[in-house]
């Protein structure tokens, strides 16, 4: 049983420094936690030693370490966002009759995780690999618009802004204007821009940490998706949708809250 509390304990102390984004110290760890300081030291300056956690040197603050970013990128973590989400994701795409496509971002290509069309004639359909035009979508532009300014200047580094349409943003400043109008909005929207006559609105879709991991849209005809009361019947569904799979995550990724042990050697009380 001891062995198990201190695992318990060490998660606990991996989970809390990850979801603070401007570092943790001990003190703060350890009120949190509710444990005795030197233990809350000791297990982080372990996984400090392990690559786990790293700690700045004037701050004191504990952040994540490179080590535990590169499991965070197993080739598997894909895979198991497209399961959890994939019932959702048709469901959505049932309610609303066009086409949803969950997007994620990896290693700087926006990555098309699950797709599934509209019943409708007329209808969209999406590539596997949407990186050298994922500006010109709204799931892109959502998953863009998470980036920091390093990544989003790394970004435009290596892919051209081509001209797909005539409303396509092909000005880096005016694409940044752009991203930063999706993080104040909340959603992003496309009209004509990577293929004349076709509209998309899409969202983001938040870890359990909060940190902007997919992106869900839905894909139309522009003559099905221009006016506001038309975006906002498609943004609706696909709120409900991203908080259904972020509620998965959320129960999938994070620790159950703890029972009372029960108390060894204890007998049944029995009525006199």
């Amino acid at each position: 049983m001891p062995r198990v509390l201190t695992l318990d304990k060490s998660l606990s102390v991996l989970e809390s420094v990850f979801a603070c984004k401007d570092g943790i110290g001990t003190r703060a760890l350890a009120l949190q936690l509710d444990l005795n300081v030197a233990t809350a030291h000791n297990i982080a300056r372990t996984f400090c030693v392990r690559g786990y956690l790293r700690q700045d040197p004037q701050t004191k603050a504990f952040h994540p370490g490179i080590r535990l970013m590169l499991l965070g990128r197993h080739p598997s973590y894909i895979r198991s966002l497209t399961l959890s989400a994939a019932a959702i994701i048709d469901d959505v795409a049932r309610t609303l009759n066009e086409s949803v496509l969950l997007a994620s971002m990896d290693h700087g290509r926006v990555i098309n995780l699950k797709y599934t069309p509209s019943r409708q004639a007329l209808r969209v359909h999406e590539s596997e690999d949407m990186s050298d035009h994922s500006y010109a979508t709204a799931v892109g532009k959502v998953l863009l618009a998470s980036m920091n300014e390093h990544e989003l200047d790394a970004y435009l580094l290596k892919t051209p802004l081509q001209r797909f349409t005539p409303r396509t943003f092909c000005d880096p400043q005016r694409l940044k204007d752009e991203l930063k109008k999706v993080q104040l909005q909340g959603y992003a929207q496309t009209r004509d821009e990577f293929s004349e006559g076709l509209s998309a609105v899409a969202i983001p879709v938040r870890d359990p940490w909060k940190t902007v991991v997919a992106a869900i849209g839905a894909s139309a005809p522009t003559v099905r998706l221009q006016r506001a009361s038309q975006i906002e019947d498609i943004l609706r569904p696909l709120q409900k949708a991203a908080a259904d799979i972020e509620q998965q995550w959320q129960e999938n990724q994070l620790p159950r809250k703890k029972t009372p042990p029960k108390t060894k050697n204890a007998s049944p009380v029995r009525a006199k």
